[in-house]
């Protein structure tokens, strides 16, 4: 495909794509096909030459759109509202033209700042405390804050009990004074470093609700830590209190273990509970070290209407040490921008 072959293919889809948006109050929202349906109707073996692209769009409508369930339609009530937009679609056509691997700033230097400048800007339009900023001024002992783009908000939790995870592990080898010493040699004390960390890590607990997603508990497995289920209150609308955390954290103390993360929720699947921020807020100053973590994946996007703040708690957040949400929940962004 030349360019002028994509011009032409490129106003073809987007005429189709306003086509789709236009018919889609009068589609059913769910597709009526059986599980399967698809392979029949494709060839058996890749293909090896092109089709001409008035052949692919019409493939998309006679295979593809009668087995979606489409999101985007004004008569789908399921999970969420995950609304797109075109100004998203269009910055969506800019993302794939560029396709940078943009993994560190020397790879694309303006994907790294945009992300950075963005997401200072979400802070800004949340209402989150400065910390959650990049420009934030290290203070209190608290490094500077900054948002990052995952690809999901679950894989947002694995990076925080990561994070979790490690700060623990440095403060058992700085108390040992082993934080400093090569891994990578083959002396008494690198041996004694790695033998610490791994101990210290086999005793690290994970703490989530009963009622917050599942993606805590699959974190902890894929990071190898302890996990304890927190009963939420029915009395406070499903939601965590203090006085359960309290109880949870003196447990695991108890068994000679070491609760390093929990995940408060800002809004369950279940039930749109809101934890109990503020008594949370004050218990974390008995446990300096534990990591807070506020999944606002379902919630979150309300922040950005001023007068939901104070019934999701969103005055708490700079107490806490991190949070993730999703934008193409209510904001008018594409589904991968979480």
């Amino acid at each position: 495909m030349d360019s002028e072959q994509f011009r032409e293919a490129a106003h073809a889809a987007i005429e189709d794509i306003i086509s789709y948006v236009k018919e889609l109050p009068t589609l059913r929202v769910t597709p009526s096909i059986s599980p399967g349906y698809l392979r029949p109707q494709l060839p058996e073996r890749p293909p090896e030459e092109p089709e001409p692209w008035h052949q692919v769009i019409e493939d998309t409508g006679t295979k593809i759109k009668p087995g979606l369930t489409h999101w985007q339609s004004p008569n789908f009530m399921a999970f969420f509202p995950a609304m797109t937009s075109f100004p998203s679609m269009i910055a969506e056509l800019y993302s794939a033209a560029f396709s940078a691997p943009a993994f560190n700033w020397v790879c694309s230097p303006a994907c790294t700042e945009l992300e950075t400048i963005m997401l200072d800007w979400v802070a800004e339009i949340f209402g989150l405390p400065d910390v959650f900023k990049s420009t934030a001024a290290p203070e209190d002992g608290k490094d500077m804050g900054g948002g990052v783009i995952q690809g999901s908000a679950s894989e947002a939790v694995v990076v925080s009990m990561t994070a979790a995870r490690e700060k623990h592990v440095r403060l058992a080898l700085e108390k040992a004074e082993l934080l400093h010493v090569d891994e990578k040699d083959c002396s008494e004390r690198s041996r004694a470093r790695e033998d610490l960390a791994a101990s210290i890590r086999g005793r690290l607990v994970a703490i989530g609700s009963e009622q917050c997603h599942s993606s805590t508990h699959k974190a902890a497995n894929i990071l190898g830590l302890r996990y304890r289920t927190v009963r939420a209150a029915p009395g406070n609308g499903f939601g965590l209190t203090a006085e359960t955390v309290k109880a949870s954290l003196c447990e695991i103390e108890e068994s000679g273990l070491i609760p390093c993360y929990i995940t408060l929720s800002m809004g369950t699947t279940t039930t749109c509970a809101v934890d109990d921020f503020e008594g949370i807020a004050a218990l974390k100053k008995e446990y300096p070290d534990l990591w807070v973590h506020v999944d606002a994946a379902y919630a979150g996007s309300a922040l950005v209407c001023e007068e939901m703040r104070e019934d999701l708690n969103a005055q708490w957040l700079g107490e806490f040490d991190s949070l993730d949400m999703n934008m193409h929940k209510w904001l008018l962004t594409n589904f991968d921008c979480r």
